[in-house]
Formats: C-alpha cells, sequence, structure tokens
C-alpha cells in the first residue's frame, strides 16, 4: 500500500515537474497536472495542498537530487580540488541532461513567495557551504580568499552558465561536457588552482 501511493505521489510530481519546466510556474494549473499524469483531483489534494506545495516538493525533490550526483562526483575524486572541479562538472551536467528542473530551480523558483524563495535559497545556500568547507581545508595552499563571497561566486557560476546554455536552440548549443569543463577551469583559476588540475 505505501509502496502504491509513493508510486501515485511520484507520478504526480513528475508530471508536475514537466509542465513547470515547459510552460512555467503561472501557466501550470492543478487540472493540467492531474491530466498529464493520468490521475484525479482527489487524489492530488491527498497528496498537496495546491499548486504552491507540490511546487515546493518538485524543489526539495530537486535539491535532493542534486546533493546526490554531487557526492557521488565528489567521491570519486581523490583530492579536494578535483573534487571541487567534479561537483562542478556534475552538477553542469545534472541540469543539463534535466533542463525542466534547471528551469524550475534557476528561473521559476525566483520570485514566488516566501516559502519557495526560502526553499531556493536552502538549496543554493548548500552548495555554497559545501564550497567554502573545501575552500577553507585548501586556504593555507591557495591565495587569500573571502571564502563565503568566493564559494558563492562559485556556485552562482554553474547556475548562470546552465541558464545561458539552455537559451542557446537546441541544435546550436555546445556540447555540455566541453561548457562544464570551461564552468570547472573558470572557478578553479578564480581561487588560484595550480594549473595541473585545470586540465
Amino acid at each position: 500500500m505505501a509502496e502504491r501511493k509513493d508510486a501515485r505521489r511520484r507520478k504526480l510530481l513528475d508530471a508536475a515537474i514537466r509542465l513547470f519546466g515547459a510552460g512555467g510556474y503561472h501557466a501550470t494549473t492543478v487540472p493540467m497536472i492531474v491530466a498529464k499524469a493520468g490521475s484525479s483531483i482527489g487524489s492530488f489534494y491527498f497528496y498537496f495542498r495546491n499548486k504552491e506545495d507540490i511546487f515546493a516538493a518538485a524543489l526539495q525533490d530537486l535539491g535532493e537530487r542534486t546533493s546526490e550526483a554531487l557526492n557521488q562526483a565528489i567521491a570519486a575524486a581523490p583530492e579536494p580540488l578535483l573534487q571541487m572541479k567534479a561537483a562542478v562538472m556534475r552538477l553542469f551536467l545534472f541540469l543539463a541532461e534535466h533542463p525542466a528542473e534547471a528551469r524550475i530551480l534557476i528561473v521559476e523558483s525566483s520570485g514566488l513567495g516566501r516559502r519557495l524563495e526560502q526553499i531556493r535559497r536552502s538549496i543554493l545556500d548548500s552548495h555554497a557551504r559545501s564550497v567554502e568547507r573545501t575552500l577553507s581545508q585548501l586556504a593555507p595552499v591557495l591565495p587569500p580568499l573571502h571564502i563565503p563571497f568566493a564559494a558563492h561566486c562559485w556556485v552562482g557560476a554553474v547556475f548562470e552558465a546552465v541558464c545561458h546554455w539552455l537559451e542557446y536552440p537546441a541544435e546550436e548549443r555546445p556540447p555540455a561536457e566541453t561548457v562544464a569543463l570551461a564552468v570547472a577551469q573558470f572557478n578553479l583559476r578564480a581561487i588560484g588552482a595550480p594549473p595541473e588540475v585545470l586540465s
């Protein structure tokens, strides 16, 4: 029973993510989500209070999935600077592979009220805190940095690059892997990483 409930909730959430990512928050309605999921209005309101509630759930789901992808990338890299490089590339590639989710996080979640803004900020701040911890460990071997600002610039560069990349027509976009590496190299140069880490 619990698995069936989770599956029904997941179906509604996946439908909402596709619609929010394609048409935006304001253009998406609860009946549209229900129809896309092949569900019912009653089922929707069993799991979610309203459209804002399912959008919040979509953001939280995205935060969990990006964190999982980043943790896997970091675990596979042998030392802190390479972990940071791997994390930048994985975050960019995750969002490039999931453009609906990228639009929800980068574009649609901005300016939708205090609750949604807090969730959005918590995701970005979580990534920045991770960068900040690593920069603090590396401080003795890097040029002087204002670490909290550097960490937020580091994360911001990834999201801005993803946003710009997605604005290109699909057939004109440079390969995501090429852009991900360029963003990682940009960030690493900005903190004074040695040349051998950049390639």
